[in-house]
């Protein structure tokens, strides 16, 4: 009979199950252990080791062999075999003195504890003969005895050592004598093979045919399972942010990046040409190393990049594919799929510079952020702020031209083909088009949409106010007025392009795009309203960034000519159709019923008239497609915007935005691009009234730049880093931002180079050449800094404050066998002073202090000075402008008027200036007449003793002394560009 022991189960049926149960465990412990052993991020360590090894060998290799190829370091080789053969027979006398020297060093040593002994004593000595004569004691006498007995036997053994030391010094200069040569010569082998020697050490600890079998032993131990807590080869590499940090279930933790356990070689250049992930980061010197304004330590990798910085896999980090072609390829090689419950995915390379906007977002231009910066160029030239507020842009103005005075420009037969299709005039306008999208595209839709164009300008053009328009009273010539229109600089901010040209686009290109195409101008408007525009802006529109290029009756009558000849027959050719009382009363109805009911809807509709009705719609329509954000409309001055506050965009998660029924991605930038390719298309099979449909009109913007808008959208966030990583907003800063908005705002850089950009308007300023003045293609290339806008760089350093901020106001002339014009921008005083502390906040000079001028100049300072202008030595007056006197040969070698020197240039300036002109404008065509390398020799011998600094000195104060009445546009002596 089985035993039970009065148990309710079986023991050994128990025994079983804890049996099984034991190896579950232990296999479940096992599978725990190797699960946790072959992680993603160890397989990368591991071909990064052997990239590493591979690369360090190759580099071993090419430093062994460089040293191969150096005589100096072979020669090096041979002297040093010959020095210790040398040493080596000398081994006998060298032992001797080394037992010398070991005999002196042992005696000093004996005799110097002696003598420590005896002043120890003899401090104690001292200390009782003292504490003895304070107090008065009897043995007074026999303590002093003592004390002078012991100080004598203390100065003995004192001498004594020191003459021991000096001997064991000087057997030490023996000896080093003896090794001295040696030394010196290993010392130079190692300098100059120091960098194979350190290849060779990192060999010896990483090459395992390099290193030592217990190097091999331990480093096999310390990477098993379990054990590898012991400093393994192979490990999570991290950077703890302490000062920035994250929000984790509502508690802000320091942020952790552990991007670089797998991006092993971002921070070394030997990487930059190795796969992913193993290859160097882009631009070291901006990012990443401790001298960079980004340094790895401080910033770490997800500030910029965003994604999942604690995790180590290839999932786990958020990475996120450019494209679906990419998308597919990691599926299938690294298991990705989407991470959806981060909010932060990391950005797609196309879309990386919108980590760049968190820091910067102060900034008009961010350093290195080609695509962000086209894409907030493209916001603005959008006028993307007037229908959704962006903080960045709260008192930017509108981009659209007023339309107070519209009766006075257009007629209401244009304004409407306009508005049904804008493109149908001007191919590149970046008005958007409203009607016929892909909501609005049924028949249905197209006829309503003809009624609510009707009402808008029929609004517009009830509320016009009266302008009054002189005639062109002078005769006209279009040809010249074409060549006006090329060498003014015009181009600068305009273009003529009757079709569309495809070409990258860049923020050059976009320079060239600052004002309208100005194609088809004799079918917008009349002459008398062009020739008023030219003549002055902003009398028409006061916010106009327009500026007046102060023209003469005469230019203004033949540029207009030239202009109004280009007309555009198909545009004026469309036909306008009637007014449809039906589909009006319709639309007037769905704005009535929104406050009314329907009794009161139809007694109001059916007290008023057809203008009434369409004055009714016009007024609705505009606000419900929000025109005013981009125009000044009479009677909505006070409106605002419309759309959606896009200044934290870039936070939204996907969840958040209504993807409809299109089937794409579900993703942020992928929703931001469709938007943007095709605004209303998140309507799609969806049943909407006409009121309900989606509005944002559509820019056609291409792929480009719909992923360049989506860059600078992305990087709008909410989540920034702490005050401490920002850019410090000091003075300069906040004069250097100033500056660069009014640079961007007006287009400066149109024309001029300003800080190591811009000049769009060269390519036209080389078409003039070749057109008008009959030059090659090659002699036009060469002349295009010669007749084009000045290069302002290091303009602060050069000019008076004083001078640059009357000639922004009141522009001069300089330069007077220029045809471009530097126009009048009617600035407020703020913006005059806002644009003088830019430059001089560029040049790091003290803003408005400057120096303005020099000492007296001496009769003998003049005349030495005299003799350096003249044409036997520097010839200054063969290309620069004295006043009313003109310099001889050909404009493309002329210089700007010395008799406005002392109002407008630095005299430091002008000094080094004279020194080295290069260094100021690389490429300028001033000489250089002291050569920078050999200074002290380069100037003439016979002038003021042969020193160089007085005469750019004398030189320099000669220039201010210059005067002379400024040429001006209008002399009837100035010479043709021909001359």
């Amino acid at each position: 009979m089985a035993d039970n022991q009065e148990r309710y189960y079986n023991i050994n049926k128990l025994n079983k199950i804890f049996a099984f149960v034991s190896i579950l465990l232990l296999a479940a412990l096992v599978f725990l252990f190797v699960d946790d052993y072959k992680r993603e991020w160890k397989d990368h360590q591991k071909k990064f080791r052997e990239l590493e090894i591979e690369k360090t060998r190759q580099r071993y290799a090419d430093e062994s062999a460089k040293l191969g190829d150096n005589a100096q370091y072979q020669s090096l080789l041979k002297d040093l075999d010959a020095a210790k053969t040398q040493h080596k027979e000398k081994s006998g006398e060298i032992a001797s003195e080394q037992s010398k020297f070991s005999q002196l060093t042992t005696k000093y040593d004996i005799e110097k504890q002696k003598y420590q002994f005896k002043k120890a004593e003899f401090d104690a000595a001292k200390y009782a003969f003292e504490n003895a004569s304070s107090h008065n004691s009897s043995d007074v006498t026999h303590l002093k005895t003592q004390l002078e007995k012991v100080e004598q036997e203390t100065n003995v053994l004192f001498k004594l050592t020191e003459e021991l030391n000096a001997g064991v010094v000087a057997q030490q200069g023996v000896m080093d004598q003896q090794t001295r040569q040696l030394r010196d010569m290993e010392k130079k082998r190692d300098s100059l093979a120091r960098q194979a020697n350190i290849l060779a050490r990192k060999l010896n600890l990483i090459d395992p045919q390099k290193m030592s079998f217990a190097n091999k032993i331990a480093n096999f131990i310390r990477d098993l399972p379990v054990l590898d807590f012991m400093n393994p080869n192979y490990r999570i590499q991290q950077v703890v942010l302490k000062d920035i940090t994250e929000d984790v279930n509502f508690a802000h933790i320091p942020k952790v990046d552990r991007c670089m356990t797998c991006h092993l070689g971002i921070a070394n250049p030997d990487f930059k040409d190795a796969p992913q992930p193993f290859t160097t980061h882009p631009n070291l010197e901006l990012y990443l190393t401790s001298k960079s304004p980004h340094p790895f330590e401080e910033f770490g990798c997800t500030v910029c990049h965003q994604g999942r910085g604690r995790g180590t896999d290839f999932y786990s980090a958020v990475h996120t594919p450019s494209s679906l072609e990419q998308q597919k390829e990691w599926e299938q090689k690294k298991g990705w799929k989407k991470y959806e419950l981060w909010e932060a995915p990391m950005y797609s390379k196309e879309h990386i510079q919108a980590g760049c906007y968190k820091c910067h977002s102060d900034q008009t231009v961010i350093k290195g952020a080609e695509r962000l910066n086209i894409g907030l160029n493209l916001i603005e030239k959008s006028g993307c702020y007037g229908c959704h507020y962006i903080e960045r842009y709260t008192d930017w103005v509108k981009v659209g031209p007023d339309l107070t005075f519209i009766s006075s420009k257009l007629t209401p037969q244009w304004a409407y083909r306009w508005i049904e299709d804008p493109k149908s005039f001007r191919h590149n306008t970046w008005m958007p088009a409203f009607f016929d999208q892909s909501n609005t595209n049924d028949p249905e839709s197209k006829k309503r949409g003809q009624q609510e164009i009707h009402s808008i300008v029929h609004y517009l053009f009830a509320k016009s106010s009266e302008f009054s328009l002189s005639d062109v009273a002078v005769s006209a010539d279009a040809k010249k007025g074409e060549e006006l229109v090329s060498s003014l600089g015009c181009f600068g901010c305009h273009q003529i392009e009757p079709k569309p040209v495809s070409k990258t686009m860049t923020l050059q290109s976009l320079r060239r795009e600052h004002g309208p195409n100005l194609i088809g101008m004799g079918s917008k408007s009349s002459k008398k309203w062009l020739f008023d525009w030219l003549k002055n802006p902003k009398r028409y529109h006061p916010q106009t960034r327009m500026p007046n290029l102060r023209l003469s009756d005469e230019e203004a009558a033949n540029i207009t000519e030239y202009l109004s000849a280009d007309k555009n027959n198909d545009f004026m050719n469309v036909k306008v159709p009637e007014i449809d009382p039906v589909i009006l009363n319709e639309i007037v109805k769905d704005f009535l019923k929104k406050e009314n009911t329907s009794a009161q809807m139809e007694e109001k509709l059916t007290k008023m008239n057809s203008e009434e009705k369409l004055q009714f719609a016009g007024e609705k329509l505009i606000r419900h497609y929000g025109c005013f954000g981009c125009h000044t409309i009479p009677g909505f001055e006070n409106e605002k915007p419309i759309g959606t506050d896009l200044t934290e965009e870039g936070s939204k998660s996907a969840h958040r935005l209504d993807f409809g029924f299109v089937h794409m991605e579900h993703s942020p930038q992928a929703w931001f691009e469709q938007k943007l390719k095709d605004p209303r298309i998140f309507d799609q099979n969806r049943i909407k009234t006409p009121d309900e449909k989606l509005k944002m009109p559509n820019f056609c913007f291409t792929e480009d730049q719909a992923k360049a808008i989506t860059t600078a959208l992305l990087g709008f966030v909410k989540d920034k880093p702490e005050e401490s990583k920002l850019p410090k907003k000091t003075m300069r800063r906040q004069m250097v931002n100033s500056g660069q908005r009014l640079v961007r705002e007006f287009n400066c850089q149109g024309c001029h180079v300003i800080e190591g950009d811009g000049s769009a308007i060269g390519p036209s300023i080389h078409d003039w050449l070749v057109k008008y003045q009959n030059k090659s293609d090659a002699e036009a290339e060469a002349l295009i800094k010669s007749f084009g806008p000045p290069d302002l760089i290091g303009e602060g350093k050069k000019v008076h404050a004083e001078w640059l901020f009357n000639f922004i106001h009141s522009p001069e002339v300089i330069r007077p066998w220029l045809t471009v014009r530097m126009p009048s921008f009617g600035l407020s005083a703020k913006e005059n002073n806002d644009f003088v502390k830019y430059f001089n906040a560029l040049d790091d000079q003290d803003f408005p202090f400057t120096q303005r001028s020099v000492g007296e100049i001496t009769e003998d300072e003049r005349k030495a000075a005299e003799i350096l202008f003249s044409k036997n030595y520097f010839d200054c007056t063969s290309c620069h402008i004295v006043g009313d006197k003109m310099p001889s040969g050909t404009p493309d070698k002329w210089a700007p008027d010395f008799a406005l020197a002392k109002t407008r240039l630095k005299p430091e300036w002008i000094a080094q200036w004279i020194k080295d002109p290069q260094s100021l404008l690389p490429g300028t065509k001033m000489p250089t007449y002291f050569d920078p390398k050999y200074f002290d020799q380069s100037g003439p011998d016979d002038v003021l003793g042969g020193d160089e600094n007085k005469q750019i000195h004398v030189l320099r104060d000669y220039i201010l002394t210059l005067t002379g009445q400024p040429s001006s546009e209008s002399k009837a002596d100035q010479p043709s560009v021909q001359q």
